[in-house]
């Protein structure tokens, strides 16, 4: 056997013998220096001819079993990187998503489609002609651009994705539909001062997350505005039935809540990773933090902590009203600061090996 033929049966070999060949060319040592890892370095793919004359970007889910809001949140940052650079985009959330139902909702595989419209008039990218696939790299650089590194965020931020959500997020019509109209039946006329309250696994400090709002410190602010600007109601959107309790005991028949949202009953673990047995349970828990979202978005007043999903509330609020709340009491106690990662924990674990 000739030794270009040993060469060619190994990739390693045959990466090597290149770098021998080529390494006194600057193109060929700039690609390997700078490229790889560069954001600014795009790889081209081709599957076959259908949609010439268009740069397709794809932006699928991370599969690090992150909540929905914080799933979307990065679905905006790709939608961003995509739109300044003139592509097409293309959304799809598949098996690794968190909230992916196996047979589908109503037929649909994409995720992504549960609750929205599609991006754009892409409709599938197996036969594509040009392909570009989002990269860790390309979440990182818009990330960057706007110092945006953790839940503390500049306004600047705030209406860049904004703008996406008003150029690229409508939801489809089933979801759209059921929101308005759970919004309506729970909430309808009158004054009303969203509270979210997120508890659970926000407990367990991880690194560059917010240190958990008291439920004592909303109680007491919640106060204050229902004695100065006159609210007729309070939505609250919690992740846990004791919050209800509390909030039921200070503030009685004021307090309306979705009744029929999964709650924790005190195991202080995120419900995104519950189990149970009503149907198509991964698509329902999903679908009530829209709700939830949708409603605090609407609310006139807003009292948070630093979460997902307020970050998104105010993000829509922008879009949709191109305004703030009435009221808007965001609650900081800081970030944590340690060697505690997400990515390390018993969820985002067991969801890497599913």
């Amino acid at each position: 056997m000739k030794l270009i033929d040993v060469l060619k049966r190994s990739e390693k070999l045959v990466y090597w013998n290149r770098c021998r060949i080529h390494r006194n060319n600057p193109e060929f040592r700039h690609m390997v220096l700078d490229g790889y890892g560069n954001p600014d370095f795009l790889e081209m793919h081709t599957f076959g001819s259908e949609y010439e004359g268009k740069t397709i970007y794809l932006v699928e889910e991370r599969g690090a079993g992150v909540g929905f809001f914080a799933e979307f949140g990065v679905t905006l940052i790709e939608l961003y990187f995509a739109d300044e650079r003139g592509f097409t985009p293309y959304v799809r959330w598949g098996k690794d998503y968190l909230y992916f139902e196996p047979d589908g909702i109503d037929g649909e595989k994409n995720a992504f489609l549960y609750f929205f419209s599609p991006v754009s008039e892409v409709e599938n990218v197996d036969h594509a002609c040009h392909v570009i696939k989002t990269e860790e790299s390309h979440y990182v650089q818009v990330k960057a651009q706007f110092d945006a590194v953790s839940y503390d965020v500049s306004d600047a931020y705030v209406d860049a994705m904004a703008r996406m959500v008003k150029k690229y997020i409508r939801y489809n019509k089933q979801t759209g539909e059921y929101l308005e109209q759970e919004y309506q039946r729970l909430l309808g006329e009158g004054k009303v001062l969203g509270v979210h309250f997120r508890g659970t696994d926000f407990r367990k400090g991880y690194n560059n997350h917010p240190i958990p709002v008291q439920i004592e410190q909303e109680i007491e602010r919640v106060q204050e505005l229902l004695d100065q600007s006159g609210y007729d109601r309070i939505f609250l959107a919690t992740d846990e039935q004791a919050a209800v309790d509390r909030f039921r005991a200070a503030f009685g028949e004021k307090v309306c809540i979705y009744e029929d949202t999964f709650r924790d009953q005190g195991t202080d673990e995120s419900i995104a990773f519950s189990d149970d047995k009503r149907k198509q349970h991964r698509y329902h828990l999903a679908r009530e933090v829209v709700r939830d979202q949708y409603a605090l978005t609407r609310c006139d007043g807003l009292v948070c902590g630093y979460s997902n999903v307020t970050f998104i509330a105010r993000v829509m609020r922008r879009a949709w009203y191109d305004r703030s709340w009435e009221d808007f009491v965001l609650i900081d106690n800081g970030l944590y600061h340690n060697n505690n990662a997400f990515s390390q924990s018993n969820n985002s674990r067991k969801r890497a090996r599913r």
